[in-house]
């Protein structure tokens, strides 16, 4: 096995359920995932249980899977989950928190979690490559967080169960990074009752991404997403929002060969729609008006935030 790839799995520790002496959490009856892939690890999550009839719930748990001071670069995610999984997303945070700490999770957990990757569970799993010579990574002292979605169509109470495949890319290749690019306004102030908002961000660079999905929480109405090029604006979204759409957004997925092309001068226009039905002002990490884009980083920029005009690194 490749030197790189054995310090990265040291660093991660023992694989969940896949041998050696962790054992893991028990599987739930008629529950067989594969075993970890020989160039990667495994996430095996505990059961969640008791679900209800006509129950979705969107849990998220801190694992113990920790990077240490290298970037870990995965090129593939495939999850498996039971018959009511739906799907599992891995996130990253560097706000660690007690490895197994699981709770449903709330829009307020978006702001300390950076997305990496997703994939369908749904019984046999759905593998999520990413495209050409990309990978998706995670940076140093990053502490891994899979959002678990249940989904309970059935008249008796049923249990869940996710494990998640991470296959990690081959360090010899030319491995380019898929890095995070958002337009956003982190001094959100949403008073009760229907209110809006617009941000608009003209670009320093070219960019080029190859996935872009729009982004807010339970109290969004509509969202639209403009970009205006040489004079010329084209309607990227234009969504009637649903909470649904909080941990799984619609969005755009492009070949690395045609990615979606941001170039210098470009304005981005964001406007968002909220309807507060509460009787306080919410403010950013309760609701959110973002457009966020995958990079290519072949000039290794980084991640970049345009925040109500202002950029810099996040």
């Amino acid at each position: 096995m490749n030197k790189l790839i054995v310090l990265t799995l040291i660093a991660f520790g023992c694989d969940s359920g896949g041998g050696g002496g962790n054992p893991g959490p028990d599987l739930l009856p008629g529950f067989t995932p594969p075993p970890p892939p020989v160039n990667g690890f495994q996430i095996l999550l505990p059961p969640y249980r008791g679900l209800q009839p006509s129950t979705d719930i969107e849990m998220c748990t801190w694992t113990d899977k920790t990077t240490s001071d290298k970037n870990l670069d995965i090129k593939t995610l495939e999850a498996y989950q039971s018959g009511i999984g739906h799907h599992a997303v891995v996130y990253m945070t560097s706000f660690a928190r007690t490895p197994g700490t699981t709770r449903e999770c709330s829009g307020a957990d978006t702001v300390f979690l950076r997305f990496v990757a997703g994939s369908g569970g749904e019984g046999q799993g759905i593998k999520n490559t990413a495209p050409g010579n990309l990978v998706y990574r995670v940076p140093p002292n990053m502490q891994i967080v899979i959002n678990h979605h249940y989904l309970n169509a059935t008249s008796s109470v049923q249990d869940g169960q996710t494990a998640v495949n991470v296959t990690l890319a081959d360090p010899n290749a030319q491995n380019i990074p898929s890095d995070s690019l958002a337009f956003v306004d982190t001094n959100l102030n949403i008073p009760p009752g229907a209110s809006s908002k617009d941000i608009r961000c003209i670009m320093q660079g070219d960019i080029d991404a190859w996935y872009f999905i729009p982004h807010m929480h339970r109290w969004g109405s509509h969202i639209a997403i403009d970009r205006t090029h040489a004079g010329a604006t084209d309607r990227v979204f234009d969504v009637q929002w649903q909470p649904e759409y909080t941990f799984h957004p619609p969005e755009i997925r492009r070949e690395v060969t045609d990615p979606f092309a941001l170039r210098t001068g470009d304005e981005i226009h964001v406007h968002c729609d909220w309807n507060n039905t509460g009787t306080d002002t919410l403010t950013f990490g309760m609701e959110m008006c973002v457009a966020f884009g995958a990079t290519i980083d072949s000039q290794g920029i980084g991640n970049l935030a345009c925040d109500a005009g202002a950029w810099g690194h996040f």
